[in-house]
């Protein structure tokens, strides 16, 4: 596995995790940001640590669209 795959395969599970819906979908699952503020879930424990990486990766839907534009045209120039 080189770099360059790696890379991607990060950049499609943050992809994964900024189309996850926080209502319909975290909420269900105990993984909403409102667990985390409530104190049903402590913020350093590894779902707290989950919960807020998930937060941050769907505030960052517009570098993510930059990163995905910018990997789609490396792989259609170099294959």
């Amino acid at each position: 596995m080189t770099l360059w795959t790696f890379m991607q395969s990060v950049l499609l599970t943050f992809n994964a995790f900024a189309i996850l819906n926080e209502q319909r979908f975290l909420e269900k699952c105990g993984l909403g940001h409102s667990s985390l503020t409530s104190g049903y879930v402590s913020a350093t424990s590894p779902r707290g640590q989950l919960i807020g990486l998930i937060t941050a990766v769907s505030y960052m839907r517009m570098p993510l669209v930059v990163l995905n534009s910018l990997v789609i045209f490396v792989k259609m120039v170099f294959g």
